[in-house]
C-alpha cells in the first residue's frame, strides 16, 4: 500500500492548488481523484497566489496610475476527507475556499473612455463544497457522482465607472454590494483502472450553476437594487495517469469549460437603463469557452520521497479580455515533492510559475504585458 501511495503522489500533487485557471471565474477545480485512495484519508492544503499583472494605458484615451498592479495576492485552503464504507463504496467531501472568484482593482482612472460600462474593481469570493460517492463495479470500472455547492460570500462587490451623458468621459462610479447566495449543481463521471500499472483514466462532468444574487446598488449615478448574475459554466475534465516504468508515473488532464453563456452582470437603475438603450443589466465580463491541458511525470526516489514536474496550458479569453478578469493565455510549470513523515502521514509542497500572454482589455484598451503568477502550495495527508 505504501508503494502505490507514493507512486500516486505525483497525481495528487497535480491536483493541489498550484495553478490558477484562466477560464471565466475559475480558480481551483474539483478533482475526484481523492476518492480513489485506499482506506480512509484526509488531506489539507494551502496555496498562496501572487499575481504580477501590470497594466499600462494603451492609448491617449485613458490615464492609469504609474506602476499599476491590477490583481492583488490571495490565498486558498482545500480540504478533502474520504472514507471507504465497503470494498465497493467510498464517500467523501471536498472543500475549496476559492473554487471560483475574482479580485481586481484598477485604481484611479482619468481621461476619456471608450465604453459606457467599465469595471474598475471587484471582489467575488466563491467557495465550493462537494459531497461525492464512488461505486466500484469491478476491479477496473467505477462510477462516481454527487453534488457541489457554490456560494457567493456576503459583502462581495463590483464597482463600475460609466459615461452617462455620452460625451466619452469616464467620470462616475457605481457600486453593487452582493448578498450571500448559494446554489447546487451535479458532479458525475466514470473511471477505468488497471491497478497493477497504476493506470487510471476518469471523465468528470460538472453541471453549470446559475447564481442569482440579491444586490444593493449605490453611487452618484444610482445603481439599481435588484438581482445580479454570476453563473458558473459547465465543464468536462479527462484525468489520466499511468506507470511508465518502475516507480515512475505519467499524469495529465484535459478540461473543457463553457463560459460564453455565463457572464457576470449587475442591475441598472431606470436612469442608467435609459442611457444604455433600455438594457436592464450591465454586463461586466466577456468570458469565452476554453480548453486547458496539463502533463507531468512523477518519480519515487525512495520509500519516503517522491518528486514531480508538470506543465500546464490554458488559452484563457484570448488577446482581448475584460477588465473584470484581465488574463491572457496561461503557460505554467510546476515542481512538487512529497515526503512520508510517518507510516500514515505525508507532507507535500510545490511551486508553480505561470506566464500570461500579452492582452488588451476591451473597454479601456489597457495593455497587459509580461504578466505572471507565482503560486506556492503545501499540504498534509493522513490515513486513518
Amino acid at each position: 500500500m505504501r508503494r502505490i501511495r507514493i507512486l500516486s503522489s505525483a497525481f495528487v500533487l497535480a491536483s493541489l492548488p498550484f495553478s490558477v485557471n484562466s477560464e471565466g471565474l475559475e480558480r481551483f477545480n474539483i478533482d475526484p481523484g481523492f476518492l480513489f485512495g485506499e482506506g480512509n484519508t484526509a488531506n489539507l492544503s494551502f496555496a498562496s497566489v501572487s499575481p504580477s499583472i501590470g497594466a499600462t494605458s494603451g492609448s491617449a484615451l485613458i490615464n492609469l496610475e504609474d506602476g499599476l498592479e491590477v490583481a492583488p495576492s490571495f490565498s486558498a485552503v482545500n480540504l478533502s476527507v474520504k472514507s471507504s464504507l465497503t470494498e465497493k463504496i467510498d464517500v467523501g467531501v471536498f472543500y475549496t475556499s476559492s473554487g471560483n472568484g475574482v479580485l481586481i482593482d484598477w485604481g484611479t482612472i482619468s481621461g476619456p473612455a471608450t465604453s459606457t460600462n467599465v469595471t474598475i474593481g471587484a471582489d467575488l469570493k466563491m467557495p465550493t463544497l462537494a459531497a461525492l460517492g464512488k461505486y466500484k463495479i469491478n476491479d477496473n470500472i467505477s462510477l462516481f457522482g454527487g453534488l457541489k455547492r457554490t456560494t457567493v460570500n456576503d459583502g462581495a462587490y463590483a464597482k463600475v465607472a460609466r459615461d452617462l451623458d455620452g460625451n466619452g468621459t469616464l467620470d462616475e462610479t457605481s457600486t453593487w454590494t452582493l448578498s450571500e447566495t448559494s446554489e447546487m449543481g451535479m458532479v458525475y463521471g466514470a473511471a477505468y483502472e488497471m491497478p497493477e500499472i497504476a493506470l487510471r483514466v476518469s471523465l468528470t462532468i460538472e453541471d453549470d450553476i446559475d447564481l442569482e444574487i440579491a444586490t444593493v446598488g449605490t453611487g452618484v449615478i444610482p445603481a439599481a437594487t435588484g438581482t445580479s448574475n454570476a453563473s458558473i459554466g459547465d465543464a468536462m475534465t479527462l484525468h489520466f495517469q499511468s506507470g511508465i516504468a518502475e516507480d515512475t508515473l505519467l499524469f495529465g488532464s484535459i478540461r473543457r469549460s463553457n463560459w460564453e453563456d455565463n457572464q457576470v452582470s449587475v442591475p441598472l437603475s431606470a436612469i442608467a437603463q435609459a442611457a444604455s438603450g433600455g438594457a436592464t443589466h450591465a454586463e461586466l465580463s466577456t468570458f469565452e469557452d476554453g480548453t486547458s491541458y496539463s502533463l507531468g511525470i512523477g518519480r519515487k526516489i525512495n520509500d519516503e520521497l517522491s518528486l514531480s514536474i508538470s506543465a500546464f496550458y490554458d488559452g484563457g479569453d484570448g488577446t482581448d479580455t475584460s477588465e473584470l478578469a484581465p488574463t491572457g493565455a496561461n503557460r505554467s510549470i510546476s515542481f512538487g515533492g512529497r515526503y512520508a513523515i510517518a507510516e500514515n502521514a505525508d507532507l507535500s509542497g510545490g511551486i508553480n510559475y505561470s506566464m500570461r500572454s500579452d492582452s488588451t482589455t476591451e473597454n479601456l484598451g489597457a495593455v497587459l504585458n509580461d504578466s505572471s503568477v507565482m503560486t506556492i502550495g503545501a499540504s498534509i495527508a493522513f490515513d486513518f
